[in-house]
């Protein structure tokens, strides 16, 4: 059975909950012995650091994944906290949620606003980590202790880990759920997609965003950026879609991306680059054709000549 089939189950039926023995906790994460647990926090080198460039090598983004040793651990950490019941206002790492879920909760709305959390995995540290653990999910200290050593890097929650984006929520849920009562009491909708906090109704005020949303952020300790204010009847931007109204559409810089690449294709007689741009093209669109129909044709067009150049290069032909 998958983890997305399983039924999800409140956080005191987690094998982390109050969790006390080192012995139980090896043999959660699939270790021999307590030994090998304690070995994980004594590595050389647990992380892999190097600087990722974004398509435009116009920013640097440093990442640390876990070693060859680390790696199992993190998936395995994953997959049980995955498997706690999350709130609805989150859509990200959720079954059946993704950010066009995130942007279609607030269609028909009215004024909306849109923020962001400054560098939130480097600013989520390990101790924050610890305390979920401690105080949350009552461990005893030292499980506590040895499970924030394995799963942060440098004092915090690493940026090139399959765990870092649940652990980031769940350390920082806190704060995620009193910014969600607010907005409640407010009449407010409220949604997050990793680090992208969405509020959508009519009392959505300045006066309230920096009389209520602002403080809550700051007095856990984080910082928010990239503040939009869209009004009533205006078009906005909400985790990369565009929503007006009662309909979503493809954002302009999704249009001009998948042109690009198009326009690209004659331009090359190289296959090997001309596989590469087909399969980015082919991913583009599909995640253009989730929101506009529109697209669906010329995702399935560009899927067969893919799959065309690829029986050229390997001589293989499929039949039917």
């Amino acid at each position: 059975m998958t983890i997305s089939a399983q039924k999800k189950y409140d956080l005191t039926q987690s094998p982390f909950y109050m969790l006390r023995s080192k012995k139980k906790l090896a043999t959660i994460l699939n270790l021999s012995t307590p030994a090998d647990l304690m070995a994980l926090t004594r590595l050389d080198v647990p992380y892999r650091k190097f600087d990722a460039k974004n398509k435009k090598n116009t920013k640097v983004r440093p990442v640390q994944m876990p070693c060859r040793e680390l790696y199992p651990v993190h998936v395995r950490m994953f997959k049980l906290l995955r498997r706690i019941d999350l709130p609805d206002y989150l859509h990200s790492g959720v079954t059946g949620r993704s950010y066009i879920t995130n942007a279609k909760a607030h269609l028909r709305t009215k004024k909306t606003y849109t923020v962001d959390i400054k560098k939130f995995y480097p600013s989520v540290s390990r101790t924050m980590v610890y305390a979920f653990f401690r105080d949350t999910m009552k461990c005893s200290e030292d499980v506590a202790g040895i499970l924030a050593n394995i799963s942060t890097c440098d004092g915090h929650i690493p940026t090139g880990s399959s765990l870092s984006q649940l652990l980031a929520y769940m350390a920082c849920k806190n704060m995620f759920d009193e910014l969600h009562a607010a907005s409640i009491e407010a009449g407010i909708v409220m949604t997050c997609y990793v680090d992208d906090l969405t509020f959508s109704g009519e009392t959505v005020t300045r006066a309230w965003v920096y009389g209520t949303i602002k403080p809550i952020i700051s007095k856990y300790g984080l910082k928010s950026h990239k503040d939009k204010f869209f009004g009533a009847g205006k078009p906005k931007e909400i985790t990369g879609v565009i929503v007006n109204g009662d309909v979503v559409r493809v954002c302009n810089r999704h249009h001009r991306s998948i042109y690009n690449l198009m326009q690209n294709i004659p331009e090359t007689d190289d296959t090997t680059n001309l596989n590469k741009i087909y399969d980015e093209l082919i991913g583009r669109l599909s995640s253009a054709a989730q929101i506009d129909d529109a697209f669906k044709a010329r995702k399935l067009l560009a899927t067969r000549i893919r799959r065309e150049l690829k029986a050229l290069k390997t001589g293989y032909v499929e039949c039917g």
